[in-house]
């Protein structure tokens, strides 16, 4: 539970989002295992603070790209911030800016015009580094799905549908081996050599989760 609600910089109100309290933890808990699981996570807070600096400093110098880390890069052209990721596709956050926070802590945060996902209406909204960090692994994780749709249909299978980090594949029986298939969904990206992927898949008469 703490993985699912803290990696992208949430708190004691996402603990509670994700069932904390529904499932027995004390509320007044909850602040000791924010602070446990982000001591025991220093790469991951490095890079919540890594992408959010990156991206301040693109805001204050438009037109120079910023690198943040090995991997990601950002500049803003146009009054949008574009943020490229390993596979070269890059995210873009359209009129970005930087505000006075709205946590009054006395920095700036930054600022961008997209789409509400409640609302479903086009708003200014700001983001930081945990948010930052969601998007970039999130959009990298598509495109490492991408890919492997992409190697499944050249070897033959055919593609029923998709679904977040899943493929379902419908195959006559005795034809192909989750194995194999697990083995051509695992095989490191051209853009990512050293990036650790898995596949585990399961057979079954009808698609479940």
């Amino acid at each position: 539970m703490a993985e699912l609600a803290l990696g992208y910089g949430g708190g004691p109100n996402a603990l509670i989002a994700m069932g904390a309290l529904k499932q027995g933890v004390a509320e007044d808990e909850l602040p000791t295992i924010v602070k446990r699981w982000r001591a025991s996570n220093p790469a991951i807070i490095k890079l919540w603070n890594d992408l959010e600096e990156a991206a301040i400093e693109a805001i204050e110098r438009p037109g120079y790209w910023l690198k943040c880390g090995k991997f990601i890069r950002m500049i803003l052209k146009q009054k949008t911030l574009f943020v490229e990721l390993p596979s070269g596709r890059m995210l873009s956050y359209l009129n970005a800016k930087l505000a006075p926070s709205k946590f009054g802590n006395g920095r700036m945060s930054v600022v961008y015009q997209g789409m509400d996902q409640v609302k479903k209406i086009w708003i200014h909204q700001d983001t930081y580094g945990g948010k930052l960090t969601e998007n970039v692994v999130q959009a990298i994780a598509r495109d490492c799905l991408a890919e492997a749709l992409i190697r499944l249909d050249d070897a033959g299978y055919t593609i029923v549908t998709h679904v977040h980090d899943e493929v379902v594949l419908e195959v006559p029986e005795g034809q192909a081996s989750v194995e194999e298939i697990d083995h051509i969904m695992s095989t490191p990206m051209p853009w990512a050599t050293d990036l650790p992927l898995k596949a585990e898949g399961f057979e079954a008469k009808f698609y479940q989760k």
